[in-house]
């Protein structure tokens, strides 16, 4: 009964989502709008309350643990991409695809309906360092394909991600909550009920937009791709977290964490770095949708393993 509660009003609210999207109920300037309310405002005071009040936690173990396996998964799709005679471009998608998992819009609401926020230390540690390794990496492996054609070069663009990465409102809130949190400064009361009130908006919205960026049924193109990067993500990247936390004897409660992060479908931030190129956007695309909707069981399951 727990795993409905859990999966179904996340799910529920993706699916609202889409919906709005394609009966078009609502003008894709509100759904940017929205979006921009979810990034900019609601997310980064949910994140930084959650820091700042979070009772002491070791980020060294997680992290070490998560990494190690999401950059094995990644390389390991990345070798596998190459046997198969994928582009290094295509290549580096399916390692991205593979490895970089929904961590925020669906990770931070599912993982703390099932954990509770003693879940959210070691969840946000994950956050911190999530985009700013496997969004440069790929991003730098496709750049690498098409250098030849007078674009900047890998090292310019790794500089450029990075420092976009940085000025993320989600990355900038966990670093300023982190700071905050070491100074040990008092959040003073109207600021810590300015952040609670939009901090409660910020998982329903997220969900919901999450829905209304997702691609269409008609992007699910089943191809040799496309199921090694579903299988590896939802499948291959939590069992590895799992086997190499139990080795490394990471504790309960990051390792619960770390193995539902791995198992979280792959992030639309996957499938918006694609869209530059239509031959790697339906690829992408066909693996977030993929996995969004394969979740729904997945997750089922890797809940059972952890609860």
């Amino acid at each position: 009964m727990k795993l409905l509660t859990v999966i179904l009003p996340v799910f529920a609210l993706v699916f609202i989502g889409w919906t709005a999207q394609r009966l078009r109920l609502m003008e894709p300037s509100a759904l940017r709008g929205l979006r921009d309310l979810v990034f900019f405002l609601a997310m980064p005071a949910l994140l930084f309350s959650a820091i700042e009040t979070a009772p002491p936690f070791d980020l060294v173990s997680v992290i070490s643990v998560y990494f190690a396996a999401a950059l094995s998964i990644f390389a390991f799709a990345f070798v596998v991409a190459r046997l198969l005679g994928m582009s290094l471009a295509k290549a580096a998608m399916l390692s991205l695809n593979s490895s970089y998992g929904n961590t925020v819009l669906m990770g931070i609401p599912i993982i703390v309906a099932a954990l509770g926020e003693d879940a959210l230390p070691p969840l946000l540690a994950i956050i911190a360092l999530h985009s700013a390794i496997l969004l440069p990496l790929a991003s730098v492996l496709v750049e690498m394909d098409v250098a030849g054609s007078g674009r900047r070069r890998p090292l310019a663009i790794l500089a450029a991600t990075l420092g976009r990465t940085l000025r993320n409102p989600i990355i900038m809130s966990i670093l300023v909550a982190t700071l905050w949190r070491v100074s040990r400064l008092p959040v003073p009361a109207p600021l810590d009920e300015l952040l609670r009130l939009l901090g409660s908006a910020a998982t329903p919205l997220a969900l919901i937009c999450l829905g209304g960026v997702l691609p269409s049924l008609g992007a699910l193109a089943p191809d040799a791709g496309a199921l090694i990067g579903t299988v590896l993500k939802l499948v291959g990247l939590p069992a590895l977290v799992w086997a190499i936390g139990r080795y490394a004897h990471l504790p309960d409660l990051p390792l619960k964490v770390a193995i539902l992060v791995g198992g979280m479908p792959t992030g639309a931030n996957a499938f918006l770095l694609a869209r530059r190129d239509e031959g790697l956007a339906g690829a992408s695309a066909a693996i977030v949708m993929a996995t969004t909707l394969l979740s729904a069981i997945s997750l089922a399951g890797w809940l059972q393993v952890v609860m």
